[in-house]
């Protein structure tokens, strides 16, 4: 039975639960992550557990928390002003990965070196991009997406829809897809390196893996092969980002939104689509999959006239610029 923890506590469910699996991913499997959105329910965890680290933002503090809460107290500071005492302070509004390693050069020696080693192997941040409600314009969404971020990043862009037309939209037949990656990683994983920039269709600055014509071509691969694929092709390349549009028609879904850094969700606001959605937020939580609700974000779009079919042209219409403020406000 796991007895040492790692406490998390903040008034909104999402970001504590979002920050609370970003830290399980890189901690040791003695230890486990709890995360809370009220400090009475932390007290009343830590009257049980064995608490080496609590990690309380400011909004959530209470001056009782030190006496309850004898391990390492650390707090997301929000205003600059504030400083209790006998608690290590680190900024909340700080990207995500430096808030990451702020909290690990607090934690204890135990801990210290595993996380540092996971956290420094992932080279790229996976981006994944998935709703249960149709024609709400999610490859349109991902395809902006990913040609605004290859602007200043390297940018790879994967598409898991099953007869996505991607072909007819450029007007270009690929000559490679998804299948051929597939052959070549069964193949011979080692040589990916060479293989995978010969396959590359480049659209505008975006690195672009063609989908394969059918579910029915990659059906046979299940999520956790699908997650070892994309972890092969980050360690065969340098690419900052991958941007997954995924589908329900993909074996191994919930797998890979697991293995995604930030989900992105598109939504619609008629009464069909909000009762989709509703079912799968429930269905997720129920099943215990409320990390991957922790980490994502829904959004809906007005209704756009005359959206462009050449994906080339969608960083030049009006979607782009709601795409440049989701960027913005989420400092991807």
């Amino acid at each position: 039975m796991i007895e040492r923890s790692i406490a998390v506590c903040d008034g909104d469910p999402r970001y504590a639960l979002e920050l609370g699996s970003a830290i399980s991913e890189m901690i040791p499997s003695e230890f486990e992550v709890a995360s809370f959105t009220g400090v009475d329910t932390l007290i009343e965890y830590a009257r049980e557990h064995h608490v080496d680290v609590s990690i309380v933002s400011e909004s959530a503090y209470d001056p009782g928390l030190r006496e309850a809460l004898p391990g390492t107290l650390l707090i997301l500071r929000e205003t600059p002003d504030f400083a209790p005492e006998g608690a290590i302070l680190i900024d909340r509004f700080i990207s995500k990965k430096d808030l990451l390693q702020s909290v690990i050069k607090e934690l204890p020696d135990s801990m210290e070196g595993c996380l540092v080693k996971r956290m420094t192997a992932k080279s790229w941040r996976v981006i994944g991009i998935y709703s249960p409600v149709r024609r709400c314009l999610q490859t349109n969404f991902a395809l902006s997406l990913g040609q605004i971020l290859a602007q200043d990043h390297k940018v790879l862009y994967v598409n898991f829809e099953n007869y996505s037309g991607l072909s007819a939209r450029v007007g270009e037949e690929f000559k490679s897809n998804m299948v051929d990656l597939l052959y070549y990683y069964d193949c011979d994983p080692d040589r990916l390196s060479i293989r995978i920039p010969l396959m590359i269709y480049h659209m505008g600055p975006l690195d672009v893996i063609p989908p394969a014509p059918s579910y029915y071509d990659t059906y046979e691969r299940n999520g956790g092969k699908w997650v070892e694929i994309l972890k092969t092709i980050e360690n065969a390349t340098e690419y900052e980002y991958v941007i997954l549009d995924l589908t329900d028609s993909m074996s191994g879904l919930l797998d890979v939104l697991e293995y995604c850094d930030r989900i992105y969700t598109c939504v619609k606001s008629d009464e069909s689509s909000r009762a989709k959605l509703a079912e799968y937020e429930k269905w997720m939580v129920d099943h215990s999959r409320a990390d991957v609700m922790g980490k994502s974000v829904k959004f809906s779009f007005p209704e756009f006239r005359d959206l462009p079919q050449d994906p080339l042209m969608l960083t030049h219409c009006e979607l782009a610029g709601y795409v440049r403020s989701i960027i913005n406000e989420d400092k991807i």
